[in-house]
């Protein structure tokens, strides 16, 4: 939910010439000089037509239907203002889709757009450090990209202003929080892969304490089994299912892949 939470937050907001309400009348004032209208400052849409196609993008509420009108916008404005955040809507429907190799094309292209984009920046961390495995000829390269990513991600946090001013600061703090953790489980996954085992329950730490999410409890403990530390995989599967935000079907996952863990932690010692 945080994560949901924070895009609408970051994205609505950042998008004040979107209003499909026209401003109110000026007040009358004595006869002047002609003058040309003032341009508009900051993002824009450049005509309604783009404007209608944007909003209509971010009511979209299925991968497909995401990916279908970001295209569409990049194909028909490829100079709006908003590409950063165009290219990643369409990044993570693609990564909803499970299809990374084009959510990191698209992910990459948003991050040219706004290298400072704390979205961009931890979606592609998690990708890089949640589907690199330790036999891939390019392991060091992504996670050397993962890294970076999550730690420009941290920096951008640290000094992130709210994107609506009157997001009370209790909430916004506890948003931001949620989004540091992505960046300390990425950092996590991938010490574990460089087998810095320290490193990664120091990281994993750090993301439980602010925020405990049983569904990142069972991506550690995913990533723990696949290298084999069967222990540290048993001690996650518990408490994901212990955990008071466990649904009944992460529970039910988490049941299953405890049977499972222990079985190759019975093969491994035979």
């Amino acid at each position: 939910m945080r994560r949901i939470a924070i895009l609408a937050f970051s994205t609505f907001a950042a998008l004040p010439a979107f209003s499909q309400k026209p401003p109110a009348p000026a007040p009358a004032a004595a006869p002047a000089a002609p003058a040309a209208a003032a341009a508009p400052t900051g993002p824009h849409p450049k005509s309604p037509e783009e404007n209608a196609a944007i909003v209509e993008m971010f009511k979209a509420t299925d991968p497909d239907s995401q990916i279908k009108a970001a295209e569409e916008i990049m194909s028909k404005y490829p100079d709006t203002d908003y590409k950063a955040q165009v290219l990643l809507v369409e990044a993570q429907g693609y990564h909803a889709k499970k299809n990374e190799t084009k959510a990191i094309v698209a992910g990459e292209s948003a991050l040219e757009a706004d290298p400072k984009n704390y979205e961009t920046l931890l979606l592609l961390a998690e990708i890089y450090s949640r589907t690199t495995k330790s036999t891939d000829l390019d392991m060091e390269a992504n996670l050397t990209k993962s890294d970076k990513y999550a730690k420009d991600a941290l920096a951008e946090l640290a000094t992130a202003a709210k994107p609506k001013p009157d997001i009370p600061d209790d909430q916004w703090a506890q948003l931001k929080q949620g989004e540091t953790q992505r960046a300390w489980v990425a950092l996590g996954m991938s010490a574990l892969l460089r087998k810095k085992y320290d490193d990664a329950k120091t990281n994993f730490d750090k993301a439980m304490t602010l925020y405990p999410d049983p569904l990142d409890m069972l991506y550690i403990e995913r990533a723990y089994t696949a290298a084999k530390r069967y222990d540290e995989a048993l001690a996650w599967i518990d408490k994901a299912a212990a955990s008071p935000n466990a649904n009944d079907q992460l529970k039910t996952i988490a049941t299953n892949d405890k049977t499972r863990v222990t079985a190759l932690k019975k093969q491994a010692s035979q």
